[in-house]
């Protein structure tokens, strides 16, 4: 169901019982059964449809959020994610997101198994992150549905248009080029570029 950012924010109390998540527009909400938001302490919050961006909006921009059975969505501290974006997460699946992490307009966060997030991190428009196939194929005869974890660590710089994919850990301190695909994991400090995403240069330091 769509509903406007008074109730949106009316039924994140009622059900998630907090008064640390705001939901901004006309916003789609589903949270299943079991399902978890958890905040690391009274100064924690979330804001998700955030802003104006860089990217078309319109009146009713919001926000689609999608806690799936005995799935948990844990914030710890100050956490901004912005508008015409979406979350899910899948039944028994887990997601963290640290403090000061700020994730731009129309960004696509699906989770099948763990993924996490940490702080100071910096996430440009229109970016991907997902830690699975989300469908099953054959190779060989053999029936595939891989599903491998996420980790970004601290103080990383996400660029727009980046797509991330299973099992990636993005060290410290890390940079991800614009357009990136990445599919391998990125060493702390290290600049990254291209489709699959390829060092170009070491010993880089985010500013934020």
């Amino acid at each position: 169901m769509v509903l406007s950012t008074p109730l949106n924010n009316l039924l994140i109390k009622l059900i998630l019982k907090t008064r640390n998540v705001t939901i901004k527009g006309r916003s789609k909400i589903r949270i299943k059964k079991g399902a978890k938001l958890l905040l690391a302490d009274n100064r924690s919050s979330l804001v998700l449809g955030f802003g104006d961006s860089t990217t078309a909006s319109f009146k009713y921009s919001g926000f689609s959020l999608n806690l799936m059975k005995n799935s948990s969505l844990k914030i710890s501290g100050k956490v901004i994610v912005g508008l015409n974006s979406a979350i899910t997460v899948e039944d028994d699946a887990n997601l963290f997101i640290g403090d000061k992490t700020y994730i731009g307009a129309k960004a696509h966060i699906r989770v099948a198994k763990n993924i996490t997030i940490g702080k100071n991190v910096a996430v440009a428009w229109n970016v991907t992150i997902m830690d699975g196939d989300f469908h099953e194929f054959f190779i060989e005869e053999n029936r595939q549905n891989i599903q491998k974890d996420i980790i970004i660590e601290d103080n990383v710089w996400i660029g727009n248009n980046v797509i991330i994919l299973k099992g990636v850990k993005i060290g410290k301190n890390a940079i991800v080029g614009a357009g990136s695909v990445v599919t391998k994991d990125v060493p702390s400090g290290c600049i990254v570029a291209g489709n699959p995403a390829k060092i170009v240069k070491k010993d880089a330091r985010p500013c934020h």
